[in-house]
């Protein structure tokens, strides 16, 4: 009886702002948001053997097998066809990205994506290149709309370019608006729709609830894809599991009763982060600040390294907040208070615009009772279509189920027709 209770509840969390209806049902039109809910459904699809290891779709199109370069990663040189992209925002913040433009053959405005990859990801990064694989190489196939790959403020490229880091979040969403109004008045895009993974997702939320507090509508709909909806939780947790010089507490493990206990997932993710950041972070550092050959970092100093860098930003923020920035929304009374208050099971009621949350019950970076959190904070909000699969790992849902699967979802989600009709039939 319990288990059945809890199986309604948690069907009622997933469907009440989107309620289902049978496609075959003569004389039914589906709204927008049950298009969509019914593109998130993969039950129809095959599950592939190795789509029953979260890890193993985690990190699988994301490597490569040469152990001399075993991160999936663009070429800088540009081979890819994206042009190097890049900002000074208002309070002398430095942005970078990869602008991949595109043409049908018509004068008729193009949307455009805005997209960006979560904790330490960049414009070359696993991630980029991972979706720049699925839906940007095969130009018969690739998704139809401008596409901006975004720094994560977390990465090499945005320390180079500010010398501190931003986690990201709220803060992170400011700068996407502001690049939004920039490249709304230069393209003049049919519309403008926003893609964050993992911390990323984090952004769109938070974007998009400020995009209508600001009244600039400039968003046509978001989706967080994998999130890690709380960054003290994930990746803290994973920063909490480094080792640090000895007689130097871990600044992130006082949130988890120190770091004891680690499983072997928790040994994977440890070393998987530090692979980042010594074959990602540091070279793409590199890179944009050439003159700086020399810098570096060992393994147990990421975990101090990160959590001073990001105070750091938090400083900058609070003396170039100016008036624009939201503070009974997000405090910048410490690090720890800004975490706290940018939770996106804190805020999500606050969204106003189709909104996509996918995640897999397998992700084994962020744990599941995070997604559940969220899910039941946006149980009410017909905005939101919310679905979690079975496999899927953190942005690895190609492997169970196919390329297809997210990119049906740009798709829809890049549709003015699915977008009108989100609430009901498109008249």
């Amino acid at each position: 009886m319990i288990c059945r209770l809890a199986i309604v509840v948690l069907c009622a969390i997933l469907f009440f702002g989107c309620t289902r209806v049978q496609a075959g049902e003569e004389g039914v039109s589906l709204s927008g948001c049950q298009r969509v809910l019914d593109a998130l459904d993969p039950s129809k699809i095959r599950v592939g053997v190795l789509g029953r290891s979260g890890m193993i779709a985690t990190a699988l199109p994301s490597s490569t097998f040469n152990p001399f370069k075993p991160l999936r990663e663009l070429d800088p040189e540009g081979a890819h066809g994206g042009r190097p992209f890049s900002m000074k925002l208002g309070d002398g913040t430095s942005v970078g990205g990869l602008f991949f433009e595109y043409s049908d053959g018509t004068s008729d405005p193009k949307p455009l994506l805005m997209a960006s990859f979560g904790f330490l990801q960049d414009r070359w990064g696993t991630e980029a290149a991972k979706f720049y694989k699925l839906y940007l190489k095969d130009a018969a196939e690739r998704i139809p709309a401008h596409i901006l790959i975004l720094d994560h403020p977390s990465a090499g490229t945005f320390f180079a370019g500010n010398g501190h880091l931003s986690m990201g979040a709220y803060d992170d969403a400011r700068m996407w608006i502001e690049i939004a109004r920039r490249l709304r008045d230069d393209l003049a895009p049919s519309g403008i729709h926003l893609f964050g993974v993992s911390m990323s997702g984090q952004t769109v939320v938070h974007a998009l609830i400020e995009d209508k507090r600001l009244g600039l509508d400039l968003f046509d709909s978001g989706m967080a894809v994998s999130i890690a909806p709380d960054f003290q939780k994930a990746p803290g947790r994973q920063l909490a599991q480094l080792k640090t010089r000895k007689g130097i507490e871990n600044p992130w493990a006082e949130h988890f009763n120190g770091a004891s206990g680690r499983t072997l997932t928790d040994m994977i993710q440890g070393q998987g982060l530090w692979m980042l950041v010594k074959e990602q972070f540091i070279p793409h550092h590199r890179l944009v600040c050439r003159p700086d050959k020399e810098f570096s970092l060992q393994a147990r100093d990421v975990a101090v390294f990160f959590r001073q860098t990001f105070e750091d930003r938090i400083v900058y923020l609070r003396e170039h907040e100016g008036d624009n920035w939201n503070s009974e929304y997000c405090s910048l009374e410490d690090l720890d208070a800004f975490m706290s208050s940018t939770r996106i099971a804190g805020v999500i009621s606050g969204v106003h615009t189709p909104l996509v949350l996918v995640s897999a019950f397998d992700d084994p970076a962020v744990q599941r009772g995070m997604f559940e959190e969220v899910m039941l904070a946006a149980a009410n909000n017909p905005w939101i279509a919310a679905f979690e699969t079975d496999h899927g790992g953190h942005f690895g849902f190609n492997v169970p189920y196919g390329k297809d699967y997210i990119g049906r979802i740009i798709r829809l989600m890049i549709d003015p027709q699915v977008l009108r009709s989100w609430s009901g039939p498109d008249q």
